[in-house]
């Protein structure tokens, strides 16, 4: 397919000089000229064994460093000489290593830490730290491909069978007496009798346990075995009846030897369930007792078209755990089955109204006496204690605040170590920030202050922990502190020099209002590095709608591709709006349910009109929007949708899911929302169950169909009022939104007679890779400065072939 370029320049005025895109300042900015100048940015603490002790190498200006770290005695120290080093490095391979150059490897100390070992390629070495002598010590063991290490309850081949790769299909159990397989799509097991036995028959294709392959190779099944030996669950999925979707890449190489380029274009087939699709995966669970040789399902069966998470052995081999939610997603349990009685109890229901039911990984402590559970129950997202039946003990987190994920559980001193957003005043609320809680919920705790956003990486006793911290607009920092928040030394601070000298600058962070003027509202400005604050420059907004993010970029990002696209002229940004995030309220989150296509751009419209109050270098008469995936979606809303049609004048809409009635089923019923109908209708005769008798003495039966609706508004629906200059892109290939997105949306614009641009990617999936990158790049970059700007480039050639 082609791409027409549509341009009837906005600046167009008699006697005006002709803007200039300036590519060669946005080249001089590219990632690729940025790179070299860029140095690490965190330290990643190597903790040694179990002790406080850990090594880490960090690459600045001087080169790359390898450093030891005494947490207790405070203590930091080079691991070796790099001059030493590099000679014995130099000396070993007959080739000169450059002390300022070394190698990033991964060492281990030995000998009493007298020593380090490493691999270089498939040998590895000792450097002795004393003596400086290097000596080969070895082959690097190569782990049997699709081998799994073993871990707790999980059944998985111990070092020594992993090592044979022949051995990949076999799920043995812990005491190795058994394992189990899959072939045929059914489910086998086998033990030390060597004697192959069959435990289902009724697999076929999309219904089986260890995927849909050759019917004689056996293949490894989902088993979990109990940590006993005495049972297995497994799991099965049934997508027999999920509808396909179809692809066809006319641009697959033609085989090896063939004098053509390109082979016959290739149909690819896919299942892929669609918002109120009548049928969609369904999941089913089952136990293996080996000394009784019985397997058994496990009654799992509450809400049609549930799905189930969460699977694990608890203490025994007679407790097992799961968590079922409802298709609505408005309803969750979480479950425990006795699999000698064959019930299962309901330890925590959770329900919301208007909403879905956000979750996190459960955690179950004190040999499953006691769990902690992340809920929005409050509003907000916190974690709860729970007895091992399922009783509330108390809310352990609490206030106008989310919290995040879970670093370490102190089960000894009934300490919570978590991640949050938002419970700083006066900062940005998706910081994050690392805190302290007791099980009982007193003794709340920042542990590490500071106005930016925190990544911690605690130690293996929980005594210390590395917090690595940026912002858009100040260079990383890396420290050492304690687990009561105290100050140790600071580690590293990122070295950015040389990107100054270069003419590199930070980019600005703001924060506006929501349409409402209830929410604040953030995001992040660019700005060209030649900028005059007396000139006017074109706003570009780069948009993704959420509801899972916003992806504005917050920390350190000094080869952002925005800050390259702002060097050609423009003020380009990313904003966050309303239901965009789960990082804040459940309200804030919420606010999209049930009008998925509409809800981001009033506060991107209004944001964009408060800077442009706030900076008169903005000219809120040439504002461009783009976005990938949701925000392809998101920014052709904004062209089609009033009255942000009339505000927004260019937009690049790529790979977006233009229709979200046929994106992903999970997904789009999920954060639009979708409604369970039942339908009751009463059947007469003696063979159904449930009778009653009727007026006329017969019996009669009710029966409940339930049913899903659906329906999200589209793009397409709204192609007549399209205005302004709209480039549509997508891959050809694209299995997780089908192009058949893009070509609705270019359907409805030809039937509505309206002008844009279209460029299909050939045999790209969603993302799109190499040349096809660069030329997309490219082609966004020019097709805002030709709009917006009214200038750009015209060479024949998109990019220079390497």
């Amino acid at each position: 397919m082609i791409l027409l370029l549509s341009v009837t320049p906005l600046f167009a005025q008699q006697g005006v000089e002709k803007p200039k895109a300036n590519y060669e300042l946005a080249e001089k900015f590219s990632s690729e000229n940025l790179r070299q100048y860029v140095y690490d940015t965190s330290v990643r603490p190597n903790w040694i064994e179990e002790s406080d002790l850990f090594w880490y190498t960090y690459r600045n200006s001087t080169g790359r460093h390898y450093y030891l770290v005494d947490p207790v005695n405070k203590t930091k120290k080079p691991v070796f000489d790099n001059a030493q080093f590099a000679a014995a490095l130099s000396s070993r391979f007959h080739k000169p290593y450059d002390p300022t150059q070394l190698p990033s490897l991964t060492i281990k100390f030995v000998k009493d830490m007298q020593a380090i070992e490493f691999a270089i390629d498939t040998v590895r070495y000792e450097y002795d730290l004393t003596t400086g002598k290097l000596d080969s010590v070895g082959i690097v063991e190569q782990r049997g491909r699709g081998a799994a290490p073993p871990q707790r309850g999980g059944g998985e081949m111990d070092a020594s069978r992993a090592r044979g790769a022949s051995r990949e299909w076999r799920s043995f159990s812990p005491d190795s007496t058994i394992f189990a397989y899959s072939k045929n799509y059914n489910l086998y097991v086998m033990g030390a009798d060597s004697i192959e036995r069959q435990l289902t028959f009724d697999g076929e294709d999309n219904y089986s346990f260890g995927g849909d392959t050759s019917k004689t190779r056996k293949v490894r099944a989902s088993v979990t075995w109990s940590e006993d030996s005495k049972r297995f669950f497994v799991r099965r999925s049934d997508s027999r009846k999920v509808l396909e979707l179809y692809l066809v890449n006319e641009v697959a190489p033609a085989p090896e030897g063939s004098p053509l380029t390109y082979a016959r274009p290739r149909l690819q087939t896919y299942q892929y369930a669609m918002p109120g699709d009548e049928f969609v995966t369904q999941n089913e669970l089952f136990v293996y007792d080996v000394e009784s040789r019985n397997f058994m399902p496990v009654p799992i069966e509450k809400w049609k078209d549930q799905r189930l998470s969460g699977y694990g052995w608890g203490k025994n081999s007679n407790d097992l755990y799961f968590q079922r939610k409802d298709r609505t997603q408005d309803r969750h349990d979480v479950c425990l089955y006795n699999v000698d009685t064959g019930e299962v109890k309901v330890l925590i229901n959770e329900y919301i109204q208007d909403s879905y039911v956000e979750t996190q990984g459960i955690r179950y402590l004190n040999d499953y006496s006691e769990l902690v559970w992340w809920s929005e129950r409050d509003g907000w997202g916190h974690y709860y204690l729970f007895d091992g039946d399922g009783n509330l003990k108390n809310q352990i987190t609490s206030g106008a605040f989310r919290a995040g994920s879970i670093t370490r559980i102190d089960t000894t001193g009934r300490v919570l170590y978590f991640n949050a957003n938002g419970r700083e005043p006066g900062e940005n609320p998706y910081y994050n920030h690392f805190y302290h809680v007791n099980f009982d919920g007193t003794g709340l705790k920042l542990l590490n202050p500071g106005n930016a956003s925190h990544s911690v990486s605690m130690s293996p006793s929980n005594n210390f922990f590395v917090d690595n911290y940026s912002r858009i607009d100040m260079a990383p920092k890396s420290d050492l502190l304690d687990n009561m928040g105290n100050f140790i030394m600071n580690l590293e601070e990122t070295d950015v020099s040389k990107l100054r000298e270069y003419g590199w600058d930070f980019p600005e962070p703001f924060k506006v209002k929501s349409a409402d003027g209830v929410w604040d509202v953030y995001g992040v400005m660019f700005k060209p590095f030649d900028f005059d604050p007396n000139k006017k420059y074109p706003i570009i907004a780069h948009v993704y709608p959420g509801p899972q993010t916003e992806s504005i970029t917050f920390t350190f990002s000094p080869t952002n591709s925005d800050m390259t696209l702002a060097q050609h002229g423009f003020i380009v940004i990313h904003i966050g709006n309303r239901g965009g995030s789960p990082q804040r309220s459940k309200a804030y989150h919420n606010y999209g349910f049930g009008n998925l296509r509409d809800y981001g751009l009033a506060d991107k419209k209004a944001g964009i009109e408060q800077l442009a109050a706030r900076y008169s270098f903005i000219d809120v008469d040439k504002v461009g929007i783009y976005g990938h995936s949701g925000g392809g979606f998101m920014s052709t809303a904004a062209m089609v949708v009033p009255p942000y049609n009339d505000f927004f004048k260019v937009a690049v809409s790529s790979s977006g899911n233009h229709d979200n009635n046929m994106y992903n089923a999970n997904w789009s019923e999920k954060h639009h929302g979708i409604k369970e109908v039942e339908k009751t209708e009463t059947a007469r005769g003696q063979q159904r169950t449930g009778r009653t008798r009727g007026d006329n003495g017969q019996e009669e039966a009710e029966e409940v169909e339930i049913t899903f609706e659906i329906t999200v508004p589209a793009n397409h629906e709204m192609a007549e009022n399209l205005k302004g200059h709209l480039l549509l892109v997508h891959g050809t290939m694209d299995n997780n939104v089908h192009p058949g997105n893009t070509i609705r949306m270019a359907d409805a614009l030809i039937k509505a007679g309206k002008r844009f641009d279209l460029m299909m990617m050939p045999g790209q999936a969603h993302g799109y890779r190499g040349e096809y990158s660069t030329y997309f790049t490219k082609l966004l970059r020019d097709y805002f400065c030709e709009n917006l700007i009214g200038d750009s480039d015209k060479d024949i050639d998109m990019f220079e072939k390497k």
